[in-house]
């Protein structure tokens, strides 16, 4: 520090600025927890924000909105994009996206298709208390290829989003009220 108080400031004033990082970062277990008790409503928050990250960071000509909504058409590009700036970055993850994508997209599809049988056919009924048990193993899929995400955006942990905020909490505890309401319905039926 100078003892002329008329000499300009010696600390650097250039600006970082700061690149986004095109991804959404989460814990794959705030992930599982949130897609869960929100019985899966969580996949398109998820998915819209991952695109709508991707978008601002690239400029991509996409609809973040539509991605989200629509996300098992979308989950394999968006493994790919994340695999593709790792690889750019000089790095590489051991992970087969691919499958882990296709295990995702088949789950939900199979789900609907089944919930649809079910609804449609008496003798199905049955199905419609254990389809809630794909909610959660949709989940674990997701939170798999999280961590891939997460490498792109730089926090392979998922630390910057790993705490539940107040607004989580609004969600989680309605969820975890109709999945007990769910599973003793379940418990009703089938006892």
């Amino acid at each position: 520090m100078s003892d002329n108080v008329y000499a300009p400031p010696l600390a650097p004033l250039e600006r970082v600025v700061e690149q986004p990082c095109g991804f959404y970062v989460v814990s794959p277990a705030k992930l599982m927890t949130l897609a869960t008790l929100t019985f899966g409503l969580y996949f398109y928050y998820w998915s819209y924000k991952n695109w709508s990250l991707y978008k601002r960071a690239t400029q991509a000509d996409i609809w973040p909105w539509a991605r989200g909504l629509l996300c098992i058409f979308f989950i394999h590009q968006l493994y790919r994009r994340a695999n593709e700036k790792i690889r750019g970055g000089g790095r590489t993850v051991d992970w087969d996206f691919e499958q882990w994508a296709t295990v995702f997209v088949v789950l939900t599809v199979g789900a609907n298709l089944l919930d649809a049988v079910a609804r449609r056919v008496d003798e199905f009924a049955f199905l419609g208390g254990w389809l809630l048990l794909m909610i959660p193993l949709r989940a674990f899929v997701v939170s798999k290829g999280q961590p891939m995400i997460n490498l792109a955006a730089n926090d392979p942990e998922g630390l910057s989003n790993s705490r539940f905020s107040a607004l989580n909490y609004l969600f989680m505890v309605p969820g975890a009220l109709l999945w007990a309401l769910a599973l003793f319905g379940v418990w009703v039926i089938h006892r």
